[in-house]
């Protein structure tokens, strides 16, 4: 329901596809992920790593919105709760494509 893009602003930050390719963007790199397209990022670095990161349209901020607010009153976050709210957003969570990929699949 959305693209991305991440311009990355320190130290390298590793991205993920479903078929275990992966791209380590350095500092200055601009990643788009595509509506309809699969992705997580890591940083398996020793070095912190920040990026700047934009969705289109910009609904998915919301995302976001609502996670802050749920960390900011009495509801505990869960991993149930987070799945509940990306759900809203067409989004599913990434790791089994990471557990898939460290199994070499």
């Amino acid at each position: 329901m959305h693209d991305e893009t991440f311009l990355v602003t320190q130290g390298v930050v590793r991205f993920h596809a479903p078929d275990g390719a992966y791209h380590d963007a350095h500092v200055g790199d601009y990643i788009t992920a595509p509506i309809r397209a699969p992705h997580t990022f890591s940083n398996p670095f020793d070095q912190e790593a920040k990026f700047f990161n934009t969705y289109t349209p910009a609904f998915y901020i919301d995302y976001f919105k609502i996670l802050a607010q749920i960390s900011k009153s009495d509801e505990k976050m869960s991993k149930e709760k987070n799945i509940e709210v990306m759900s809203r957003f067409a989004t599913i969570p990434a790791k089994p494509m990471l557990e898939e990929q460290a199994k070499g699949k």
